[in-house]
């Protein structure tokens, strides 16, 4: 059995994406049941890789364009603790242990149209949602806390 808090957090990373109308773009993973949990874009940080390089990689590979402008990066890192079924999952396809998520934070502007944004790698859907609407599709514990705080970090 593996002892959790003496486990690393996975790097990964995480970019809130809008649009020139101030919508921000979530994506319903393969991973996630089809239409209820949603989250931002993103994803792990390769070996060698920056978690800049990352996210401009893993934007490309899940949304199938390369029109995004990284404007900047959060101050505040989202880390959350993966369920123990998770963390053994992990480690059975990767042989490594980790005890969750570690990611830095992209605030992304869209520069192309809307609908050039296509369901890539890993996703099964995109969609654009307004602030007032992320309460309906950020579900995980304190994922829409989380956005709030970046979102207040760039807005303001």
């Amino acid at each position: 059995m593996f002892k959790r808090n003496e486990l690393p957090y996975r790097k990964s990373t995480l970019a809130m994406v809008t649009d020139r109308l101030g919508r921000f773009l979530v994506v319903n993973k393969m991973t996630y049941e089809p239409n209820k949990y949603w989250s931002f874009p993103g994803g792990g940080v390769d070996e060698g890789e920056t978690a800049k390089e990352a996210v401009k990689r893993e934007l490309i590979e899940e949304l199938e364009s390369d029109k995004f402008e990284i404007l900047g990066k959060s101050k505040h890192a989202y880390k959350y603790e993966w369920p123990d079924d998770v963390v053994e999952a992990t480690y059975k396809k990767n042989g490594k242990y980790f005890r969750g998520t570690q990611l830095p934070q992209f605030w992304v502007k869209f520069t192309g149209k809307t609908n050039e944004v296509k369901a890539g790698d890993g996703i099964r859907f995109v969609k654009w949602v307004t602030r007032e609407e992320l309460k309906n599709h950020l579900l995980f514990p304190n994922q829409l806390e989380n956005a709030e705080k970046v979102i207040l970090e760039f807005t303001k």
